[in-house]
């Protein structure tokens, strides 16, 4: 992952290149790389200023978003498995979570996983 520099070295080392305009000698004396200089004037032509800007999240949602809503669903959808109810989900709520999310939501509810009785040659007493 890469470096993530401080605003305030944004900012001295913007300031100096604005000065100099020289691109290789700014980069020599901040030790910053000639791309990551490029990338903050990039972003202070765009934004106006040199915050980093803030990368969209994407993916599978890490919770559900209504347990309550997940709680009636859970209630009155037969189901054997936690693994079938991901499918059934999607097609509900309309997004897709993963089977961990599912676990974790039916946790807290208070359910738990079912345990198997292993069946053994001993005769019953």
């Amino acid at each position: 992952m890469p470096k993530t520099y401080s605003v305030d070295l944004r900012e001295k080392a913007m300031q100096f290149y604005k000065e100099s305009k020289h691109k290789s000698k700014t980069c020599e004396i901040f030790n910053i790389a000639r791309t990551t200089l490029d990338d903050w004037i990039l972003i202070e032509q765009q934004t106006g200023q040199l915050k980093q800007p803030k990368s969209p999240n994407v993916g599978r949602p890490s919770k559900i978003l209504d347990l309550q809503a997940f709680e009636a669903f859970v209630k009155t959808t037969p189901f054997t498995q936690a693994k079938d109810l991901i499918h059934l989900f999607e097609q509900k709520f309309g997004y897709s979570v993963g089977y961990h999310v599912i676990l974790k939501a039916l946790n807290k509810m208070g359910w738990t996983r079912k345990k198997r009785v292993f069946s053994t040659n001993k005769p019953a007493s």
